[in-house]
């Protein structure tokens, strides 16, 4: 979608201050020359995020630097993946295979002592707990190399017009169905693209609160979900359910301790416990897909030494 104010070529300072006088006079907040390092190319796209953001009480030097930060960028396949996605359900089969079992095995022979105490301390078992970290990261060795702050806010734009018509393009695309079917899948995706939107918000006001806690968010890279670390916690259940599991003083979930305990805290915080009831449901609040659920708790069992 074209801004008809881009169609004057005006020296590039003044199309800088141009712009950010007219978002920050949209949001009510004063003018400070800390944000002229912000392309207007990323301040017209971001102007709806940065509204939403401040007005939801997020500190605008917070919100301009991140969007400032060199690393920031605008990418659709965001907005597509993350509303869309769901039309591809992910296979799980493959993390319980023969490989999977011995690389959980030599993991937790690996890990043992730190385990050991997260089962002790969180009541959750050890190859629950290794089954996780395989199949969210296979030990750490694929964390991901998405910037998650750009997944967050291109993502955070998916409730926009011109990308509800993208995606329900995307999807006319490969449509074979019925119109009345057609028509169940495009409310779905408005409804997901609002759902989206909201969910990316709200993570970017908890990296707000990570920084707080003096963590570099904009070198933050991990999954097209927002997921990072050795565990892929999203920002949100970094702030609710990470520890420090070396107690070194500092929460960091690419450690393996940390990551360890972390995942004990996560799965016994959501109810974890003695039947199998409970503990399927903690493991779906840490992905609801039935079939992960299936894998980590098959994976677990055969993962037994």
């Amino acid at each position: 979608m074209k801004h008809a104010y881009k169609l004057f070529v005006y020296p590039i300072g003044f199309r800088i201050s141009f712009v950010l006088l007219f978002v920050l006079s949209c949001t009510k907040i004063s003018y400070s020359s800390n944000y002229g390092n912000i392309s207007s190319e990323k301040a017209i796209r971001f102007h709806p995020v940065i509204d939403k953001l401040i007005k939801s009480g997020a500190d605008s030097s917070f919100v301009f630097s991140l969007i400032a930060s060199n690393s920031t960028s605008f990418s659709d396949k965001y907005v597509k993946i993350n509303v869309t996605g769901y039309l591809t359900p992910a296979n799980y089969s493959q993390f319980y295979n023969e490989q999977s079992v011995n690389k959980s095995k030599d993991f937790i022979n690996k890990y043992l002592k730190t385990l050991s105490e997260a089962e002790l301390k969180y009541n959750v078992p050890k190859e629950v707990i290794s089954s996780i970290l395989w199949i969210e990261t296979r030990h750490g060795n694929y964390l991901g190399t998405h910037h998650i702050p750009s997944v967050y806010l291109s993502t955070a734009l998916a409730s926009q017009k011109e990308f509800i018509e993208m995606n329900i393009a995307e999807m006319d695309a490969k449509f074979k169905g019925k119109a009345s079917e057609r028509q169940k899948l495009v409310e779905k995706i408005k409804s997901r693209a609002e759902k989206k939107s909201a969910w990316a918000l709200a993570e970017l006001l908890a990296l707000e609160k990570m920084k707080k806690m003096n963590i570099a968010i904009v070198s933050i890279y991990g999954s097209w979900a927002g997921a990072f670390g050795i565990s892929q916690f999203l920002p949100s259940s970094y702030i609710k359910w990470a520890v420090d599991g070396n107690n070194d003083g500092i929460i960091d979930l690419f450690n393996f301790e940390d990551a360890i305990h972390s995942v004990a805290n996560y799965l016994n915080s959501n109810g974890w416990g003695n039947t199998e009831e409970k503990r399927r449901a903690a493991v779906f609040h840490y992905n609801n897909s039935k079939d992960y659920v299936d894998a980590v708790l098959k994976l677990a069992e055969l993962s037994k030494i």
